[in-house]
């Protein structure tokens, strides 16, 4: 029996790579059972170029980030089986059909494909591709230490009985976050190279390098004075030893001037996430209630 799919994709200002995404997803082997675009308070045309395809409109009241539109689409989702695209990944026709039979198994609650960069204008787009890589390599994993969320699909009873994605960290951990949380509850992970994806974004050094800082930032502890401290000497100065090393042991000599910037560039994120109002996220995850999210078909 054909397993039905629900394919969601979150989105925030995605016009330059939106209408790729859909053709893409529209044209899988598989035929996913509905598709949603999560709209977080786009500013450009993201909206208008997902109402030419036929797809359910999820828009959000205002910008709540990544997370918030993970749980919308679950909340929304008509099936058991729910596939994520972020809105600058285009997967290959058989993504659908390479990720579905592998919840057969046991208790499978969550997997994902391989991504692969295929931006390769500048240096940032070759550092990140080492350095800020989004899969696990070439061959299939049970259980990897987390699922990346940037293509994936998950059991929709699974998620919910966790509670859901942690609205708390917006827009980067939340991957990692839920793949904890599932594991702990009983539930197993997978990583299928087999399902492929490009990745279209483009990288300048100042993108790249804040990417970076936001991966390995702890957004639960607040930002000060003897954090910033404790974070440049024990955690940047580390990261940056480690990536300068490993690009020296290969030969990746264009790669040096970035890696020199990246203690700076940490810190300096430091210091602007200290001094920003809402820089740290307080309360218990967010369980957001329907009515804050507009759905269109």
């Amino acid at each position: 029996m054909t397993p039905r799919v629900s394919v969601y994709i979150p989105c925030y200002n995605a016009e330059p790579w939106l209408e790729r995404v859909l053709k893409a997803v529209f044209a899988q082997s598989l035929r996913p059972a509905e598709v949603l675009v999560v709209d977080d308070a786009s500013q450009d045309r993201s909206v208008e170029i997902a109402s030419r395809f036929p797809v359910t409109l999820i828009r959000q009241d205002r910008n709540r980030g990544l997370a918030a539109a993970r749980n919308a689409a679950m909340r929304a989702a008509r099936n058991e089986l729910v596939a994520a695209l972020d809105a600058d990944v285009v997967p290959e026709c058989e993504w659908l059909e390479r990720l579905a039979p592998r919840f057969a198994g046991v208790r499978v609650a969550l997997g994902g494909g391989k991504l692969v960069e295929s931006v390769d204008r500048r240096v940032a787009d070759r550092w990140r591709a080492v350095h800020l890589r989004q899969h696990w390599g070439d061959e299939p994993i049970e259980n990897p230490g987390f699922v990346f969320g940037a293509n994936t699909m998950a059991r929709r009873s699974a998620v919910l009985e966790v509670g859901g994605y942690d609205e708390r960290l917006r827009t980067n951990g939340e991957d990692a976050d839920m793949s904890v949380r599932l594991r702990r509850g009983g539930w197993n992970t997978f990583y299928e190279p087999a399902a492929h994806c490009r990745h279209l974004r483009e990288d300048t050094v100042r993108t790249a390098l804040t990417t970076f800082w936001r991966y390995r930032r702890d957004f639960f502890e607040p930002m000060t004075p003897h954090r910033m401290w404790r974070m440049f000497r024990y955690q940047h100065i580390g990261s940056a030893r480690h990536v300068l090393g490993q690009d020296l042991r290969a030969g990746r000599y264009e790669f040096l001037g970035m890696d020199a910037l990246l203690l700076l560039a940490s810190s300096w994120n430091d210091a602007k996430s200290w001094l920003s109002a809402d820089s740290v996220p307080t309360g218990e995850p967010s369980q957001a209630a329907k009515s804050s999210s507009e759905v269109t078909s």
